[in-house]
C-alpha cells in the first residue's frame, strides 16, 4: 500500500467519554430522567500534537523517494508532511504542480482547499473544496458538506455568529430542540470529524470553532446527556461564544 494512502492531511483529534472501567454515574437526559453510565459527564477534545521533529525527517525521506521514483504519490505525501510543518505556501507549490501534471485527483483538491483556507483565500479554497466533494462526494465520511458552508460563511459580507454558522437550527428555547427533524446521530457524526479536523490547526478564541462547538452541545443535549453537554458548552465558550441563549443552555 503506498504511503498516499497512509497519509492524511485529516489528522485527528480524539473526542473522548472520561469513563472509569466498572465505575457507574447516574446522569441527566434532557428530559430529566436519569440514565446510568460509566461516563462521568465530560467530553474532552486532545489535539494531536505534531512532531516537528518527526516530520521534517519525514519530508526529507519523501523528497529523496520521490527524486529517485519521480511517483506522484511520494511527492503528495512530501506536500502533506510540509503542511504538518507549517509550511504552507511550499505545500501549495508541491500541490498545484500535481493538479497541472495530474488533473483532478481528489487529494490534491482537498489539501489545495485547506492550504487556501489556512492563507485566508477563502473563495480559493471554497472552489477547491466544491471540486474536491465532486470527485470524491463520500470524503470525510461525507462530512465535506459542512467545510462548504464554513467557507461560504467566510465569503459573506454580513456574518452573524450567534446564528449557526452552518445553519443548523435547535431552536431559540432553553432546552435545545430539533424542529428541522435532523439525524440527529448522523449530524454529530459529521460534526464531530469536522471539529476533529478543524482543532488541529485553530486554537483558542476562534468564531468559528465555537460556533460549531455550540451546534456540537445543542446535538449532545438531546443525543447523550446534560452534563456531556454543559462540558461542551464551556468548551465553546473556551473559543469565544457568547450570549444569552449560551448562557441558559448552561
Amino acid at each position: 500500500v503506498r504511503m498516499i494512502r497512509l497519509f492524511s492531511l485529516s489528522v485527528v483529534f480524539l473526542v473522548v467519554f472520561r469513563a472509569q472501567s466498572g465505575i457507574n454515574t447516574y446522569l441527566t437526559r434532557l428530559d430529566g430522567t436519569s440514565t446510568l453510565t460509566q461516563s462521568n459527564g465530560t467530553i474532552r477534545f486532545h489535539p494531536k500534537k505534531r512532531d516537528a521533529s518527526y516530520w521534517k525527517h519525514k519530508s526529507d525521506e519523501l523528497l529523496k523517494d520521490y527524486r529517485r521514483t519521480d511517483s506522484i504519490e511520494y511527492y503528495s505525501d512530501y506536500g502533506v508532511a510540509l503542511i504538518m510543518l507549517g509550511e504552507y505556501q511550499k505545500a501549495k507549490t508541491v500541490f498545484l504542480r500535481i493538479e497541472k501534471k495530474i488533473p483532478d485527483l481528489y487529494q490534491t483538491a482537498s489539501n489545495l482547499g485547506t492550504l487556501y483556507e489556512l492563507d485566508g483565500k477563502a473563495d480559493s479554497a471554497l472552489y477547491w473544496i466544491k471540486k474536491s466533494v465532486r470527485i470524491n462526494p463520500n470524503s470525510h465520511e461525507g462530512s465535506e458538506w459542512i467545510h462548504i458552508r464554513i467557507l461560504e460563511f467566510k465569503l459573506n459580507k454580513h456574518k452573524d455568529y450567534h446564528r449557526s454558522v452552518l445553519q443548523l437550527n435547535f431552536g431559540r428555547e432553553a432546552k435545545p430542540s430539533n424542529p428541522q427533524h435532523y439525524d440527529l446521530r448522523k449530524l454529530e457524526s459529521h460534526l464531530s470529524h469536522q471539529l476533529q479536523e478543524r482543532i488541529n490547526f485553530i486554537e483558542a478564541p476562534d468564531p468559528i470553532v465555537a460556533n460549531m462547538l455550540f451546534d456540537y452541545g445543542n446535538i449532545i443535549a438531546q443525543e447523550a446527556t446534560v452534563e456531556h453537554a454543559r462540558s461542551i458548552y464551556k468548551e465553546a465558550e473556551r473559543y469565544g461564544y457568547t450570549g444569552e441563549l449560551l448562557a441558559v443552555r448552561m
